[in-house]
């Protein structure tokens, strides 16, 4: 929502053609990005939510393109010309992997270890996401192809990050058809 009221706010910085490319990356890494993913280590992620911070994100690449949904240009041709190489469900992704490793290398006796560790059992309410975010974390660590307790070495674990694929090769495996 927030980040929403930030790129209308843009509007007319965004759609300045004497602006260049690789200043509305640097607006959008400051503003935009920071304001769509504060805090979002911990969250884990749902489809509605995640949607809705990929329209945001387009929103952006859109209006910083010169182009408006009227002109129909499919998303991935906005992102190719704007020299895009991830999305932004990516970043989160990155960032809650950071944040486990982190996690995982505190020492036992902590409580913020403890409460890291800890797993709710029963049922989930109503309304709660479909997959906790430590499956989500598990999943994401076997998509990386990262060891599972490889987080003890930080600087391996890192590389092992940082080894993301394009958006195109995450929506072929994910079995999306475009």
């Amino acid at each position: 929502m927030q980040g929403r009221k930030a790129v209308s706010i843009l509007n007319g910085i965004l759609w300045d053609k004497n602006i260049t490319i690789e200043n509305k990356k640097i607006i959008y890494n400051s503003i935009v990005k920071s304001i769509i993913t504060y805090s979002s280590e911990v969250w884990p992620l749902k489809e509605k939510t995640e949607r809705t911070r990929k329209a945001t994100e387009m929103d952006f690449w859109r209006r910083s393109a010169g182009k408006s949904r009227i002109d129909k240009i499919p998303s991935e041709t906005i992102r190719r010309q704007m020299e895009l190489k991830h999305d932004i469900e990516d970043d989160i992704r990155t960032q809650q992997l950071i944040w486990y490793g982190h996690g995982q290398r505190m020492e036992e006796h902590r409580i913020p270890k403890k409460i890291f560790n800890w797993n709710p059992q029963g049922r989930r309410k109503i309304g709660r996401p479909g997959r906790s975010w430590r499956e989500g974390i598990d999943k994401e660590v076997l998509y990386r192809g990262l060891e599972v307790n490889g987080w003890g070495d930080r600087e391996r674990w890192r590389l092992g990050i940082e080894r993301r694929e394009t958006v195109i090769t995450r929506l072929y495996i994910y079995g999306v058809m475009f």
